[in-house]
């Protein structure tokens, strides 16, 4: 049995087993982070002496001492060398401002940034929406040149982001009237204008992009001027301390005040320019809102169109052009993986006996009918259509006959008990169903169609209201 004596010892060993664990852990992190350190400074050391040989062409005061800060650099000199030089430097860039008496004003580093336009990225702007104008004119219509060459005229003159809701707002008005106009087939039209509304959102991102990085420009001519100001006091508080030296006094204060007055104006004009962005960014924000509004709109306005043209009015059944689809996609299937389907097709015996007896308000009762009874027996990949006036077809993806033989009799006996009255008389509906099913060496849909075609003429010459399999 362990006395108390080894039990404080086993603590005191698990405690130190555990600072020792903590210890590598730490000594590990320390390492990592070394290593980034050198790596970083290896970085710098090598890029900065090259941006700044870049910078250092002149022959001024400037210029020289970039040019030793270069070499410090590159040379690996101590901190305090570095700091050193940057002092001078700092120093350097001031003097720079000074206009002597009777001198032209040099050319600044800063006078780089003072003369840079801000909306130097409506060029990389108006070449990505000549691209846009590009692709429009590869897919669409000969009718639509004269509005795409209207469109590339508006993207040539641009000049500024005020233009850009106009050029977006007349991209948008020919989309629209693309989807409206073409016959294409949905599913392409739908994958080509999300095609293109997707290069609109990435020009319409890097726009923003563009804006952030002018208000990061800012933000570092904010900085540069915050030192300015700060430098400009100490200069002050230097020049007061030479009061026996009258004349360097009244120097130091002259160039001062030429440095106050530049500032000024800089500040004044800056702040001109910011208050333009910012309205702009406004202007662009807004319009970058509308641009989504306007792509679900044109994606709703397309499943609407698509709907209508698959849908058929007056059963909300799909229609034949909805059919005719299926029947293809299902016989590509079968082709390439052997996935077989049944096919029903129904007509309404007597049905144009009861259009002549009691109207056409009641047949498209009937019709109406008999499609609300069907929907509920069919299964959701199951595809109900109006094949043309009182017939209708199912498709039933991998089903075969005895499958499509059940369903098919089900529909049979829920529709011979639907019942009208019309003026107390009672208008009974029935259907012949035909049955068939896809069969190795079928070439193509109408063969299926054909054959379940049979099948109706078999049921009505037998008496009607029955199912045949063929």
């Amino acid at each position: 049995m362990n006395s108390p004596f080894d039990e404080k010892i086993a603590d005191l060993q698990g405690q130190v087993k555990k600072l020792q664990s903590q210890k590598d852990a730490l000594l590990k992190e320390l390492d990592t982070v070394e290593e980034r350190f050198e790596k970083m400074n290896q970085m710098y050391r090598k890029s900065f002496p090259i941006i700044i040989d870049s910078v250092a062409i002149g022959g001024d005061v400037f210029s020289d001492t970039c040019k030793d800060l270069s070499q410090a650099l590159k040379k690996g000199e101590s901190e305090g060398r570095i700091a050193y030089i940057l002092d001078q430097l700092k120093t350097a860039v001031l003097k720079e401002e000074f206009v002597p008496p009777g001198g032209k004003q040099k050319k600044t580093l800063f006078s780089v940034f003072k003369k840079k336009d801000p909306f130097s990225f409506i060029d990389d702007y108006k070449q990505s929406y000549h691209e846009v104008v590009n692709t429009l004119r590869s897919n669409l219509d000969k009718k639509y040149t004269g509005k795409l060459d209207h469109i590339a005229a508006g993207i040539k003159t641009a000049e500024n982001p005020s233009d850009i809701s106009d050029i977006r707002k007349t991209v948008f008005d020919l989309i629209f009237n693309y989807i409206s106009d073409t016959n294409q087939e949905r599913s392409k039209v739908n994958a080509f204008v999300q095609e293109v509304v997707g290069k609109i959102l990435d020009i319409e991102s890097s726009i923003d992009v563009g804006y952030q990085h002018t208000d990061t420009l800012f933000q570092t001519s904010d900085h540069f001027e915050s030192v300015l100001e700060s430098e400009l006091k100490r200069l002050k508080q230097t020049s007061g301390v030479a009061s026996n030296l009258d004349m360097l006094k009244i120097q130091v204060a002259e160039r001062l005040s030429v440095i106050e007055n530049a500032l000024q104006k800089k500040q004044a004009k800056d702040k001109a320019i910011r208050d333009y962005i910012e309205k702009e960014r406004q202007v662009f924000k807004s319009g970058f809102t509308k641009l989504k509004q306007d792509l679900d709109e044109a994606t709703r306005y397309s499943e609407e169109l698509e709907k209508k043209l698959n849908l058929d009015q007056l059963t909300g059944a799909f229609n034949r052009r909805a059919y005719d689809k299926k029947m293809e996609d299902e016989m590509a299937r079968f082709f390439r993986y052997g996935t077989g389907f049944s096919l029903l097709l129904m007509d309404a015996d007597r049905f144009k006996s009861i259009n002549d007896q009691y109207g056409h308000a009641i047949g498209d009762k009937c019709l109406q009918e008999i499609i609300k009874r069907t929907l509920p027996l069919l299964r959701q990949n199951d595809m109900l259509s109006r094949y043309g006036g009182e017939e209708f077809v199912v498709v039933m993806p991998e089903t075969d006959l005895n499958g499509g033989r059940e369903v098919a009799e089900k529909i049979r006996q829920t529709i011979e008990k639907l019942e009208f009255i019309y003026k107390k008389e009672k208008v009974k509906v029935t259907v012949s169903i035909g049955v068939s099913q896809v069969r190795e060496g079928d070439k193509h849909p109408k063969e299926v169609f054909e054959r379940a075609d049979i099948a109706v003429y078999q049921a009505k010459a037998n008496g009607r209201n029955q199912v045949i399999v063929n």
